[in-house]
């Protein structure tokens, strides 16, 4: 007994006394911090999904305007033979795909399903923080043109609403970040060319009703748009990614649309947006019984131009989709119950496919020459 009371002290003078030197020796604390940044430094740019022959999807958003504090707004990157394609850019973006360790160096393009703020609100910080990560070309941004004339809403000034496209916002942003930019080049002029620091949008012209047109094709990745229905934003573009024999789908923002069964057949994966109506109108009552009728009738508003969990499951079955990814999930499913509340009739509707909710840090893996279906969380 004697000796197990010695052993013990022993030890625990050992830990009192690493503890010291950890908590006390500023050149200790110096060593082990160089020291594990540098591990997870080269462990980071190691990561295979950057430099391996499959094709990936990460999920760099799958929240929605609601407010929730682990997601960000509308987001994923196509990740296929070294090139990185960022499809929208929501609030947030950024900081998730630097957490998924996304070289921004990497990123040449960015494309955008339509122009609502919760897809396009990070493009800014993408732009900057891929050049300011090595990108030396500017970046492309492709997405809609301007809706179709209609009676403007006007301001006060008499500036019509609703007269701009994907052309026209980009140039927006590159005014916003101008002078960020030049202070960016007098600190690091030979770090950070100038040509970098561009912005180029691009419309793509509307498609035909059951037509696509590709927008994006480099070293054997294809990206096509074709159109949703986000009406009374249009037009909306959802996109068909190929690569290597695989394929996957990104909805963007739609109500339900027979053009996502047409253009999803032959995918591997369908990453689609869902919001479950009953508990949105469970959401709108709650607003109402507190006294903000106004924000339960916007709740209620966003219903019709939206797809329901079952019926982006049905979707998927009849495109022949063996798994389905849900993004932009509304409401926010804050707990348990609300997330079994989501999946309500998904597993019956999807048939012998299979479903699950998205998350931020999701990546989903197509290897080349094969039918696996892979998925790791990467945060």
């Amino acid at each position: 007994m004697k000796r197990v009371v010695i052993v013990l002290g022993i030890v625990v003078a050992v830990l009192l006394g690493a503890f010291a030197l950890i908590w006390f020796v500023p050149a200790v604390q110096d060593r082990i911090v160089q020291s594990a940044m540098t591990r997870q430094i080269a462990k980071n740019a190691r990561a295979p999904y950057l430099s391996d022959d499959a094709l990936h999807i990460l999920l760099c958003g799958t929240g929605s305007p609601m407010p929730d504090m682990t997601r960000a707004n509308a987001c994923a990157a196509v990740i296929a033979g070294g090139r990185v394609v960022v499809i929208d850019a929501g609030p947030g973006a950024w900081s998730r795909l630097a957490a998924a360790n996304i070289p921004g160096a990497k990123i040449d393009t960015v494309l955008l399903t339509h122009l609502h703020s919760d897809h396009i609100g990070d493009l800014g910080e993408v732009a900057t923080q891929s050049w300011l990560g090595g990108r030396k070309v500017p970046l492309d941004v492709y997405g809609p043109p301007a809706p179709e004339p209609s009676e403007r809403t006007t301001d006060a000034e008499g500036e019509a609403f609703g007269v701009v496209g994907t052309e026209d916002v980009v140039k927006g942003f590159a005014e916003a970040y101008n002078s960020d930019a030049e202070f960016r080049i007098a600190q690091g002029h030979e770090l950070v060319p100038a040509e970098g620091a561009r912005m180029i949008g691009h419309d793509v012209a509307r498609p035909g009703p059951e037509e696509a047109v590709t927008v994006y094709d480099k070293d054997g990745l294809k990206i096509s748009a074709f159109l949703a229905n986000h009406d009374p934003v249009e037009p909306a573009y959802g996109y068909r990614i190929e690569y290597g024999g695989r394929a996957a789908v990104v909805s963007g923002d739609t109500a339900r649309v027979e053009n996502m069964v047409r253009f999803s057949k032959g995918a591997d994966v369908l990453v689609h947006e869902a919001l479950d109506r009953d508990m949105v109108e469970m959401l709108a009552k709650a607003l109402d019984a507190s006294g903000n009728s106004r924000a339960g009738t916007m709740a209620r508003q966003v219903i019709a131009y939206h797809t329901s969990p079952v019926d982006a499951a049905a979707i998927a079955k009849e495109a022949g989709v063996p798994l389905l990814v849900f993004t932009h999930e509304v409401p926010p499913l804050r707990n348990g119950l609300m997330r079994r509340m989501f999946m309500r009739g998904v597993a019956d509707a999807h048939g012998p496919g299979k479903t699950i909710l998205g998350k931020d840090g999701l990546l989903i893996s197509l290897p080349k020459g094969s039918k696996d279906i892979q998925t790791k969380q990467l945060f």
